[in-house]
């Protein structure tokens, strides 16, 4: 049966006439004594009685009136959520990123974002390079951020820069020096990152001809933190990780850059959905927005560019 004739049946009943109803429904008084009749011989039931004053719903028209209702308002928000979604105004979106990029850029991001969407909801998985990729193959999410060269089977969009840092307490000699030396590294107590997957800062440092005293080692980057802070050594973070800067330590670049690319992806020939495609592209657009900023001088609200 179809959904229209349950609709015509209710307005018929609510409106208390055959010809109100197809005039507020824009048919003929005939379509909908027609679809009224359909009903009727379809269900083997009676809907409607007519007396001398016009039409009364039938008894097994009462029993039948709380079902065709709960129909026909489910019929009415399933138009209403396609509609939204068509507008953009409400939804969800299910982002795969990394942690110092989750902390540092992508609040930023999603706050702009949800300026102008402010219905649609986010689900953050929290991964590395390597996760994020395979999470966007399997479809788990609709986009992710990694970093560059990515896979071939991704579709990348490059963001931003960001560098390797050496984090130092308050109170280092070289807390007010323009950058830290390489070549210092091996002097100091060292707190090493664990890394599970990418390795990033397990590769620059084994590039090194003379190695760092790793005296502590953790997975954390805020315990990392933390500890530098309480002035148990010295760390390498990426400088994503300060923005902002909760913590009382100092960062100095190194005295050869060590700097990493990062990308908004997606699945390559993908079918993005119209959020996804809507938020990829205020991504980017963002992005460009902050490096405008910086190279005419102004202070980008945040990131590192």
């Amino acid at each position: 049966m179809s959904i229209q004739k349950y609709i015509a049946y209710l307005k018929t009943i609510e409106t208390g006439s055959i010809t109100r109803a197809a005039a507020q429904l824009g048919y003929t008084q005939s379509a909908v004594s027609r679809m009224i009749a359909d009903l009727e011989k379809g269900w083997g039931v009676t809907l409607l009685t007519r007396n001398r004053s016009g039409i009364e719903i039938s008894s097994e028209g009462l029993m039948l009136l709380p079902k065709l209702q709960v129909i026909c308002s489910g019929y009415e928000s399933l138009n209403r959520t396609v509609a939204e979604l068509h507008s953009h105004t409400s939804g969800s979106i299910r982002v795969g990123t990394f942690s110092s990029f989750s902390c540092g850029l992508l609040p930023a991001i999603i706050k702009s974002f949800q300026e102008t969407y402010p219905h649609i909801n986010f689900n953050l998985l929290n991964g590395e390079y390597n996760e994020i990729a395979g999470w966007l193959r399997k479809g788990l999410v609709d986009c992710g951020f990694v970093a560059l060269p990515a896979a071939d089977d991704l579709d990348t969009s490059f963001l931003v820069q960001d560098s390797l840092v050496a984090v130092l307490p308050q109170d280092h000699p070289m807390a007010d020096a323009p950058y830290f030396p390489v070549e210092m590294l091996s002097n100091e107590d060292f707190i090493n990152v664990r890394e599970e997957q990418d390795y990033e800062i397990a590769k620059f440092l084994d590039e090194l001809q003379q190695k760092p005293k790793i005296r502590y080692e953790s997975s954390d980057d805020y315990a990392i933190l933390s500890m530098v802070e309480a002035g148990l050594g010295i760390s390498i973070i990426h400088d994503l990780m300060l923005i902002p800067n909760r913590y009382h330590v100092v960062a100095k670049p190194f005295d050869m850059p060590i700097i990493r690319d990062i990308a908004v992806a997606v699945k390559k020939d993908a079918a993005l959905s119209t959020i996804t495609q809507l938020f990829v592209d205020h991504t980017k657009k963002w992005a460009r927005q902050q490096f405008l900023s910086s190279i005419h001088g102004q202070v980008p609200p945040c990131g590192h560019i």
